[in-house]
């Protein structure tokens, strides 16, 4: 075989393998197209199937198409009623709006006068303000006028009742010095003492205290101090109703005093918690 029929050869053994190709994909994609048009599939209908569907749903829409026409009329005509009746409240409320403007403008013209009117009055209510205003400072000064000698005459008052309490307190304290003047007097008297008799030596009457400490040494300490006696004064110790002896006040301190037991006079022994007195009766 020449090279030429070998290359035919081959060219022919590619071709078949082509066309055999084209018949494989021919083949694969080959409807059947009765089947496309009457199947009955509810997955897949065919299209006999579908065009009835449509055909439906077209009927269907143009229903929906003359109900809503009909709407639409329906709509249109209620629209046209609705929009007469708008005109005919537009026109009343022109009507209306006509007469509250002539109301207005005559309501303008009232304003006006009252407004001049007013204006009168405020020109009067300034001048009047200015009255009220000075009456009001002259009445503010004798106000405080009266309220400055109503202070002066209520202070005097005042001084004049307490000059007048002091006077009849210093009245009663004056006859309360002069009766204890003269109480002062007769206890004098009775004593035949005189303004110019020296008290330093004379002790308390009646006046009465305890034994704090005995000592050893015949010293007493008691309860009286410098503000109940001085120091030389005599007092009486005893213990119940009897007579324990007499001591001499030797040292003063401000709350207690020391004295010497007369050692001719001692009746008993002194002990602590005896009641010491410038009179034992």
């Amino acid at each position: 075989m020449t090279l030429v029929g070998k290359i035919f050869t081959v060219l022919i053994f590619i071709m078949s393998l082509v066309f055999m190709t084209l018949s494989v994909m021919v083949f694969a994609t080959h409807l059947n197209w009765r089947e496309q048009v009457e199947s009955t599939d509810a997955s897949k209908p065919g299209y006999k199937r579908q065009l009835e569907f449509k055909t439906a749903a077209l009927a269907a829409a143009k229903a929906e198409q003359k109900k809503t026409a009909d709407q639409l009329a329906l709509e249109q005509a209620s629209r046209r009623q609705a929009l007469a009746a708008l005109q005919t409240r537009l026109l009343e409320a022109q009507n209306q709006l006509a007469i509250q403007e002539q109301q207005m403008t005559a309501l303008q013209g009232a304003l006006k006068t009252v407004t001049e009117s007013e204006k009168l009055a405020q020109e009067r209510l300034k001048n009047y303000e200015a009255e009220i205003q000075t009456v009001r400072k002259e009445t503010q000064q004798a106000q405080l006028d009266r309220d400055t000698q109503f202070a002066k005459v209520v202070e005097l008052t005042d001084r004049l009742n307490q000059g007048e309490v002091k006077l009849i307190a210093m009245e009663e304290r004056g006859n309360q010095l002069n009766s204890q003047l003269a109480a002062y007097k007769m206890v004098m008297t009775a004593h035949g003492w005189d303004p110019t008799t020296p008290v330093s030596d004379i002790p308390p009457v009646n006046l009465t205290g305890l034994v704090l400490v005995v000592t050893d040494k015949d010293l007493v300490e008691i309860s009286l101090g410098k503000d109940d006696g001085r120091e030389g004064h005599i007092m009486q110790i005893y213990r119940g109703d009897t007579y324990i002896g007499q001591i001499r006040i030797m040292k003063v301190a401000p709350d207690r005093a020391v004295g010497q037991i007369d050692k001719d006079l001692k009746r008993g022994q002194v002990r602590k918690g005896d009641h010491v007195t410038t009179k034992f009766s």
